[in-house]
């Protein structure tokens, strides 16, 4: 993009997501897209409800309880215990959150805030302003992909799996073949912030930031993102996008994010067992 507007930039938040799933469906073993003119939906192996999903939804309130109904039916064909629904900017469906709430899907994220910066905008000197030793790596063998996982789990207080997922799908690519590139941030050696970086849409884009409760405040979260977008900087990209969560937003604000007003990403959560 030349000289994109924010807006812009809020929608390639949405754009950059969808080209994650496509890029999942594509490359995992045994991966399906379904993309229509009503609704796409995407389902890979590992256990993580990223890998299993409805986006793109395009129907009035009427349609929508009929498409949740098809969007689940597919789910279950495939075995899928979970799932997101996920409404970005300029989705077209705008009464979800009562259908699926009467549906059981249960909210994950509402109206997280699109952020976006120009990638020479950001606040590089915060790299700095972090505790000695403390170290950020893209993961680029075997052990560091591995390393990954158990961190992002502990960091954001999810069952094992959750981490794994992204480990089983790094290796199930390749580490160089993946779409996604893996970071850690370590601490005199031991593993204590993750964030994975995939660039599409025009925008570099970070997901899984985390660092471990007893870490936090110490400028760990700040580094290794900026750690991820100076390589995507570094490799061509101008532009940066993200949607953040109440936890992240204050984080990339100070290092130079801004806010896209209106511009929102929302998630719901489905089990099949629900």
């Amino acid at each position: 993009m030349n000289r994109p507007t924010d807006a812009e930039l809020g929608r390639a938040v949405g754009e950059n997501l969808h080209e994650l799933f496509r890029s999942m469906s594509r490359l995992l073993p045994g991966g399906e897209l379904a993309e229509g003119e009503r609704v796409s939906l995407h389902h890979a192996s590992p256990t993580n409800p990223m890998f299993k999903g409805v986006w793109a939804a395009r129907a009035g309130a009427d349609g929508l309880d009929v498409l949740a109904e098809e969007a689940e039916r597919w789910l279950l064909a495939r075995g899928a215990p979970f799932g997101f629904w996920w409404q970005v900017p300029g989705d077209a469906s705008s009464d979800l959150a009562p259908v699926l709430a009467a549906r059981g899907w249960a909210p994950f994220d509402l109206d997280a805030p699109c952020q976006v910066a120009g990638l020479d905008e950001l606040d590089w000197s915060a790299l700095d302003r972090v505790p000695d030793g403390l170290a950020i790596e893209r993961a680029l063998n075997e052990d560091a992909v591995r390393s990954f996982g158990p961190t992002f789990s502990g960091a954001n207080g999810v069952p094992d799996w959750a981490g794994l997922a992204w480990v089983d799908a790094t290796l199930a690519i390749g580490i160089e073949s993946a779409p996604w590139q893996v970071y850690v941030a370590r601490l005199d050696g031991r593993p204590v912030g993750t964030t994975l970086l995939f660039s599409a849409a025009g925008i570099a884009s970070v997901f899984g930031v985390a660092t471990l409760p007893q870490e936090r405040g110490q400028g760990i979260g700040a580094a290794i993102t900026l750690g991820a977008l100076r390589d995507a900087r570094d490799a061509g990209e101008r532009h940066a996008g993200l949607f953040a969560t109440d936890l992240g937003a204050p984080v990339y604000r100070r290092i130079g994010f801004r806010d896209v007003p209106g511009c929102a990403v929302s998630r719901w959560l489905w089990r099949a067992d629900s």
